[in-house]
């Protein structure tokens, strides 16, 4: 099959590589299209989390051509998404059940160490469906059927946040992630108000279309100002700041962990979802005297993001900016990498 096989930092090269095969307990997916990740940005930028030789690729959606023995719930032909990924068993995270923070998941995972998507074809082992492995509505479109792991990060960040009704956000960053998270925050029982920090314009309109409060260009205005104006000033200790319920970095940009610290309210949450590439300096006092509850996301909950998508809580196909075929996955990195010009890039082996 052809594949898309990472060479060095900013280079990918098309190469004929063997096609899996469907051992025991596996399924073969002939792959119809992969969305390009933020963490998949990251390394093709920096190298980091891969090693040169990995297919890289994990928000995909493709038809079952193969089955092995042992598996249940799956045929040939499904539609499925899905990841697949080892944990040791044994260390402390995995005796706790919490399995996410194995140090072994990203030498293991489906594009970190086992390969990906970014391929003809790519397979899934120790296929548990429901847990793994989920079967996708023909209702979806292949484009909101790859993005069914990203929504399933967004959807993990809103549970995680556990936000009472009516409660106020601000987004950081709004690509794929981050305008799901304000769909979500809008559309999913809460009517949450939610404002959106974003410089991309194309990224700004797409999170207006499709109900945000209010959408800021942080580098042509001050963002802590205008959610001030909006929600109020949020004294602290010594100084002051929002009054924003829950902040959540879907940038990872620089300056925006020390923003969300900003916006939040005292006593407030702080989610952190994107992958910065360099170390960031911030004011740790306003950790002490604020109190806010910050947390990472790490994981994606799938099931639930199928349930948005085929609700149409989450308008996914409409973000979903460029297409291209896998030859041309260099070029489609460099898109996904201009904010001013995409949303959600996807290959289409």
């Amino acid at each position: 099959m052809k594949a898309a096989v990472f060479v060095e930092p900013g280079r990918l090269e098309l190469r004929t590589v063997p096609d899996p095969r469907a051992g025991a307990g596996e399924i073969v997916l002939r792959v119809d299209a992969c969305g390009i990740c933020g963490s998949d940005l990251h390394t093709w930028r920096t190298g980091e989390y891969v090693s040169p030789g990995q297919i890289m690729g994990h928000e995909f959606v493709g038809r079952v051509v193969e089955v092995g023995t042992g598996v249940e719930g799956v045929r040939t032909g499904d539609r499925v998404t899905g990841f697949s990924a080892d944990y040791c068993g044994e260390c402390y995270w995995c005796r706790s059940k919490q399995r996410q923070y194995c140090p072994q998941l990203f030498r293991t995972g489906t594009g970190y160490g086992r390969q990906g998507a970014f391929a003809e074809y790519v397979k899934l082992d120790k296929v548990r469906p429901g847990r793994n492995c989920f079967l996708v509505p023909d209702s979806l479109s292949d484009r909101a059927g790859a993005l069914v792991e990203p929504v399933g990060v967004a959807a993990l960040a809103v549970q995680m946040a556990e936000l009472a009704p009516g409660q106020r956000a601000v987004v950081l960053g709004a690509g794929l992630i981050g305008n799901a998270v304000a769909q979500i925050l809008r559309r999913a029982g809460g009517a949450h108000e939610v404002v959106v920090s974003e410089p991309s314009e194309l990224r700004r309109q797409a999170a207006l279309a499709r109900g945000v409060d209010m959408a800021v260009d942080p580098l042509a205005e001050n963002l802590l100002a205008r959610v001030q104006e909006r929600w109020g000033v949020g004294p602290f200790h010594f100084g002051s700041g929002g009054m924003a319920d829950f902040v959540v970095d879907c940038a990872g940009a620089p300056g925006t962990f020390g923003s969300a610290l900003d916006l939040v309210r005292s006593a407030g949450a702080v989610a952190l979802v994107a992958l910065p590439d360099r170390p960031v300096s911030v004011d740790l006092s306003r950790i002490v005297h604020k109190g806010p509850r910050v947390f990472g996301v790490l994981g994606s909950h799938m099931a639930r993001a199928i349930e948005l998508l085929a609700a149409g809580v989450v308008h996914g196909d409409e973000l979903v900016t460029h297409e291209f075929p896998l030859d041309a996955v260099n070029e489609a990195f460099a898109t996904q990498r201009n904010a001013a010009a995409s949303v959600k890039v996807m290959i289409r082996p």
